[in-house]
């Protein structure tokens, strides 16, 4: 590499440097090196140990050491390249595992999206999409609630928003309910736009509880939580 190539790579990787002092992946727990490692990969593509060396300022042996770290990791992968006369060279590039480290804009996306079919088709189109997902969601989990008895099918349906990211909990109450709690909400940007998603999700538990369905809090509303009360149903 030329001292003016060298040149323009290294302030170029300037960019990745102040990506990672912004918090960019600081929610990782690994070396700070490691992390201008994975962030050089993402600007820049494809880069040599000696590449990344010489833009973090390291040795080249430093550099692979931390590359094996991650190669084990299984957030980087090489791939052998053949550069003119001599040996063989490696290339270094993020694993879809490492590039799912980055920030996305999905949530921000699904609510433009949803949105953007209110101011076009109307309200009873995003009931229906919601409607729609909420069908979906109770075919997957129907056949997985089976329970006889209703803190039976509660510990089943609280096991399947574990899986599904709710950070969901129960527990029995003095006065013969239960209470269901989830502390996260993995479509809470979109739901604090339309409010449909929280309806359904209440229709979903009572038709799969085959219960009484109170929501005490909710998260789209501000509630650290949402909550829920279940009662059997009243005959």
């Amino acid at each position: 590499m030329s001292h003016v190539a060298c040149y323009n790579f290294i302030c170029e990787s300037y960019k990745g440097l102040q990506m990672l002092k912004t918090g960019l992946l600081d929610n990782i727990h690994i070396p700070k090196t490691r992390r201008l490692i994975l962030l050089a990969l993402k600007e820049h593509g494809r880069l040599t140990a000696d590449q990344l060396a010489e833009m973090l300022a390291i040795s080249a042996v430093a550099v692979r050491r931390h590359l094996d770290n991650l190669r084990h990791a299984n957030l980087v992968s090489y791939e052998e390249v053949q550069r003119g006369v001599g040996r063989p060279g490696f290339e270094y590039f993020l694993t879809p595992k490492a590039d799912n480290l980055f920030p996305r804009n999905y949530q921000e996306l699904a609510a433009d999206v949803i949105l953007t079919v209110r101011d076009m088709y109307g309200k009873e189109a995003v009931d229906a999409i919601f409607k729609k997902r909420s069908n979906k969601i109770a075919q997957v989990y129907q056949p997985l609630i089976s329970g006889s008895s209703l803190e039976e099918r509660v510990e089943q349906l609280v096991e399947l928003r574990q899986e599904d990211g709710y950070m969901a909990s129960w527990q029995k109450e003095t006065d013969g309910s239960i209470t269901i709690t989830e502390h996260n909400c993995p479509i809470q940007h979109v739901a604090s736009e339309c409010a449909q998603a929280c309806h359904e999700d209440l229709a979903l538990f009572a038709n799969l509880l085959n219960a009484d369905v109170i929501r005490l809090k909710n998260q789209a509303n501000g509630d650290a939580t949402c909550t829920y009360k279940i009662m059997d149903k009243r005959s």
